[in-house]
């Protein structure tokens, strides 16, 4: 595949990704619009001394009692409440059973109540039944007064509409009974979520920063600055999840359906750029990786989109993207694995890190749905950590990528100069080939075959003509050709010479040609050859070319048999300026190497070794 194919299908990659992401939070965005515009308003409330004292029972169940700290599911029925609510001083004493006017604040986190007063009508308090319109999914706070004012039990019927998800949902209940004492109570509640939602707020900004700097190195093109967007955007959603997660986000922003929204967008997004992240660092199962990640992204776009076009809420699609990612998960996991056992050195240690995350994830989703803890714990944990890991590398890498670019840039500027040099160099060689002594002689052969053999001369014109277009035509080419038709151009020359020289014979033994070297390598070492060799022997003389290829290189042999030279002399001899740029080009556009050895009296061997990466 050329470079324009490659640059093509990175192209029409890069693009692909970039344009699945922009729909993806086109799809989010949307979502949280239809969320925000749809949602009723959460009444506020705040944490005080009240406890509900009583009994318990799931479904048809046998009734327990209420112990303070033991789990109530709310995922495996329907759960009644009977008992009361009681009130106790500032200092914890205890006051009375509750039967005051003031309302109680109660927390409830996607569940319904219904509360039975003796002798008084059910009150229903379900934000997410028909007659709130369906649209205040989520956690809230609400009020509730007693309307009887006495002291005989109450019972309250818990409903779970969703069944999953929200498993300590009755706990936090409990936990959190309150009486409505106004603005301070909110306050409170605010002050107690303030600590993890100013931490969220942080990571936002310097998810900023990130983003910021990835912008900076993509546009002084900065190798590998794909990984820095990556953890800019995850710790943007990570910063974003843990506001959203953090204890009065009702009081602080009421629309119950957007907050909902956007807690559940964060997560999604969260787990999908960090496997993105470790995509990132695959090698051998990129492919399959990227498939995972792709099919992942395109379940989360129908995710968003079903609760706009259906009366699906957005909550009820958790479940299902919570079971396709740990499957994912399970994926990635495997190529993380089999990287692992293939990769050596410090390398592994990333690997092994990189497992952390998915293993964090699945631990959470068993602990949430066990009722052990509300939100992703463990993931916050390990973000915090890969948080740290981040900033170290902005702050290692990107210094020395700028120093990297900038001896790149110095390097680039050398290798200007030295391809004028390889130019000038080339010219040379051409030039030095085409003597005016050569052109006169074979003109001259040329002009006495037309009397005595015109069909000779034909050919030495012919021979002539592509000698000539070879040299001339290497002025426009400064790349490697292949050996094949650098052998051309020597046929070409031999053939010239030949007629001059017939008593000089040549063999070829060409063993391996499909390589490239630079154009004028072995044709001007022939010409040296029969210049220096064989022109000087009385009569006769037989050059030997031979191409072979080793384990690690391809060579090339010209061998003469003629009266050889003091090869100390050679670099001194400015006549000899043919061999050194031959040398040159070798080495700079191929990494090859050329070597002599010559004897007096019995000939000279040039040995070309030029390395098979290169000569690929």
């Amino acid at each position: 595949m050329n470079n324009k194919e490659t640059k093509f299908r990175f192209f029409n990659i890069t693009t692909l990704t970039v344009a699945g992401i922009l729909l993806l939070l086109l799809a989010a965005v949307i979502l949280l619009w239809h969320g925000y515009v749809t949602s009723n308003q959460a009444e506020p409330a705040l944490i005080a001394q009240v406890y509900f004292d009583g009994e318990y029972r799931i479904a048809d169940g046998q009734w327990q009692k209420i112990v303070k700290g033991k789990h109530i599911p709310s995922t495996k029925g329907d759960v009644m409440l009977r008992g009361n609510f009681h009130i106790l001083t500032p200092d914890g004493e205890y006051v009375g059973i509750y039967s005051d006017d003031i309302p109680i604040a109660l927390y409830t986190d996607h569940i319904n109540l219904t509360f039975y007063e003796c002798g008084n009508e059910p009150y229903v308090m379900d934000m997410e039944n028909p007659l709130f319109g369906d649209s205040a999914c989520g956690a809230y706070w609400s009020a509730y007064s007693l309307i009887s004012g006495s002291e005989e039990p109450v019972e309250i019927l818990i409903h779970n509409p969703h069944n999953f998800g929200n498993e300590t949902a009755i706990d936090e209940l409990l936990s959190n009974v309150a009486l409505w004492s106004g603005l301070d109570f909110e306050k409170g509640v605010l002050e107690k979520g303030e600590t993890q939602r100013d931490i969220g707020l942080i990571f936002v900004i310097i998810s900023l920063l990130f983003l910021g700097t990835a912008l900076f190195s993509t546009l002084i093109h900065v190798k590998n600055s794909i990984i820095i967007w990556l953890f800019g955007i995850v710790i943007m959603f990570a910063g974003t999840y843990l506001s959203y997660s953090a204890d009065g986000v009702s009081f602080w922003n009421e629309s119950v359906v957007f907050n909902t929204t956007v807690l559940g967008c964060s997560m999604m997004f969260y787990m999908l750029f960090i496997l993105m992240a470790l995509v990132h660092l695959l090698k051998g199962t990129k492919k399959i990786g990227t498939i995972t990640v792709a099919v992942l992204g395109f379940i989360d776009a129908v995710l968003f989109i079903l609760p706009i076009l259906t009366d699906i809420l957005f909550y009820d699609m958790w479940l299902y993207w919570a079971a396709l990612q740990i499957i994912a998960n399970v994926i990635l996991l495997g190529c993380l694995i089999r990287e692992f056992f293939v990769i050596k050195g410090k390398t592994r240690l990333i690997y092994f890190c990189s497992i952390l995350p998915l293993f964090s994830f699945g631990i959470d989703v068993v602990m949430i749905d066990l009722g052990i803890w509300k939100t992703g714990v463990s993931s916050i944990y390990v973000f915090v950590v890969f948080f740290i890991a981040a900033m170290i590398m902005v702050l290692k890498i990107i210094p020395n990528k700028i120093n990297t670019l900038a001896k790149a840039k110095e390097l680039e500027t050398e290798k200007m100069v030295l391809n004028a040099a390889l130019a000038e160099s080339r010219i040379s060689t051409m030039m030095s080939q085409i003597r005016p002594h050569f052109i006169y002689n074979t003109l001259g052969s040329i002009e006495q075959l037309c009397e005595l053999n015109p069909p000779k001369a034909g050919e030495l014109v012919h021979n002539f003509a592509k000698y000539l277009r070879g040299n001339f035509g290497e002025l426009d080419n400064p790349k490697p050709i292949l050996m094949s038709q650098e052998m051309e151009h020597v046929h070409h020359y031999i053939n010239i010479e030949n007629v001059r020289f017939p008593d000089m014979t040549f063999s070829f033994e060409m063993k391996s040609e499909d390589f490239s070297l630079p154009a004028l390598t072995v044709q001007p070492i022939v010409e040296n050859a029969i210049k220096h060799g064989l022109m000087k022997l009385q009569k006769g003389g037989h050059i030997r070319v031979i191409s072979y290829e080793t384990d690690k290189d391809y060579c090339i042999s010209v061998e003469d048999d003629g009266v050889g030279f003091d090869t100390s002399k050679l670099f001194d001899d400015k006549k000899h300026i043919g061999i050194r740029n031959i040398r040159d080009r070798l080495n700079v556009m191929v990494g090859g190497t050329l070597e002599i050895k010559s004897t007096q009296g019995v000939g000279t061997k040039v040995l070309i070794t030029i390395p098979k990466e290169a000569g690929k």
